[in-house]
């Protein structure tokens, strides 16, 4: 059977070449705001719920996994009623408004490939892949940010607050009465909440963003002394992150929608030389996060795992500045941090609208796993993120270890893709050459 993950990537891959990949996805979890709510609106917002869902991507090629990719997918339903009557945890919740907000943690490749594919391609095709999925997935059963277990749950389930005197008898009673257990259990969470469920009718804003920063690695460790692999410097990798996303803008998104672009310590009239190679109209500099140059950044600015503009955020907190701190000196102030003092350019890119493709496709069984926790993720995950990628073996040992788990896991294998990207067509990838800046705002500009 082809799933929808195969068709859609096999568009973006050398024709006639065969390749294998891995998706794995989180069960969708809700969790607190991703930005921080004034103390005055925290009792009117409170009803909005957010919902993360992981993404991890990695594609193998001749039984090597050569390339990663992982992108968080946030589903923020708002209640912009103010009825404070009604909570998350009634059985038909109201929402009047969401966003679908897609954050692109990390890609990377390994250099340890056979033949010549365009990391570009299937990165883009990977982003295309998410923008088409149904935003309903995320919503069917979702683990909710406080689980308050009832009182027949704690003759079953063994939680925090469950006695030790009771989890050895809950224990025994599953040794000696397993079948009946298993059919308790089942009738209890069958007729009980124990997750949440949501449902969308109108039709939802997606947005999109990432940080752009030069490292010797990604997800692949010590990969860089693979004299193979290919690295770009802080301008190189804006201009490849820039040119796929006004791709997607190009070919995914409304006419209405609109792409920003924000590199902190620069004048507008730089940035704006970023934006001549773009085919899509509508490219402003400045960011997707809202806020006037006088805000408090910490009421506009969202914090995503393991990135920079968030560690900021923390160590204002600690410096007891951060309800002192607006946009613009927030902007101002990131380019000074430590990891950013290595005179190359960093950037945020953002777009935000309403896609032009059709949101139906269902992740499915024959081409995803989907995991019931986050240690679960992290595992799996870490067969690949856990190696070392200074030699070949590394890219083997990875792929023979998630194949070899999988198999005796979840009785699964890799899915298979074979490409149809015609050989003559021709993708520009850039060049590495090195570009020097220093990040500091120009007094003078000479156009």
């Amino acid at each position: 059977m082809v799933g929808n993950l195969e068709k859609i990537l096999q568009g973006y891959l050398p024709q006639d070449h065969k390749f294998e990949i891995l998706h794995l996805q989180n069960t969708p979890t809700q969790v607190r705001p991703i930005v921080t709510l004034p103390k005055k609106n925290c009792h009117t917002k409170s009803q909005d719920v957010t919902i993360k869902t992981p993404h991890f991507f990695a594609l193998a090629n001749n039984s090597k996994f050569i390339y990663g990719i992982e992108i968080h997918v946030y589903i923020i339903l708002k209640n912009n009623n103010n009825n404070n009557n009604d909570t998350v945890n009634e059985k038909n919740p109201s929402y009047d408004d969401a966003e679908r907000l897609i954050f692109i943690s990390k890609a990377d490749t390994n250099g340890y490939s056979d033949i010549k594919f365009s990391a570009k391609q299937i990165t883009k095709g990977i982003i295309h892949y998410l923008f088409s999925i149904d935003p309903n997935h995320y919503l069917k059963q979702v683990v909710p940010l406080e689980r308050k277990y009832e009182q027949s749950f704690s003759k079953i389930f063994i939680t925090k607050e469950t006695s030790l005197e009771n989890a050895l008898q809950i224990l025994s009673n599953r040794s000696h009465q397993k079948e009946k257990s298993q059919a308790v259990r089942k009738k209890m969470l069958q007729s009980h909440q124990h997750y949440l469920s949501f449902k969308l009718a109108n039709k939802i804003r997606t947005k999109l963003c990432l940080f752009t920063r030069p490292a010797d690695q990604y997800l692949f460790a010590e990969s860089s002394k693979n004299p193979n692999k290919h690295t770009l410097s802080g301008m190189g990798l804006l201009k490849w992150w820039l040119s796929i996303i006004d791709d997607l803008l190009c070919e995914d998104f409304t006419k209405d929608s609109e792409g920003k672009l924000r590199i902190p310590g620069e004048e507008s009239i730089i940035v704006k030389r970023c934006f001549k190679p773009n085919n899509f109209s509508n490219w402003t500099v400045g960011d997707i996060f809202g806020g006037k140059p006088n805000s408090l950044a910490i009421f506009s600015v969202p914090l995503f795992s393991d990135d920079p503009k968030s560690r900021f955020l923390h160590e204002l907190v600690e410096e007891a500045r951060v309800m002192k701190t607006n946009l613009e000196t927030f902007w101002m102030e990131l380019q000074e941090r430590q990891e950013f003092k290595l005179s190359e350019t960093v950037s945020v890119i953002g777009i935000s609208g309403y896609t032009a493709i059709s949101t139906a496709v269902i992740p499915t069984e024959f081409d995803t796993i989907i995991t019931d926790s986050k240690k679960q993720y992290r595992y799996i995950k870490n067969y690949i993120t856990g190696e070392e990628y200074n030699a070949e073996e590394g890219a083997l040992e990875s792929y023979v270890n998630i194949v070899d788990y999988l198999r005796y896991k979840y009785n699964r294998s890799l899915t298979s893709i074979v490409g149809t990207m015609p050989k003559n067509l021709k993708v520009k990838e850039p060049v590495n050459t090195p570009q020097i800046t220093t990040l500091q705002p120009r007094k003078k500009i000479k156009i």
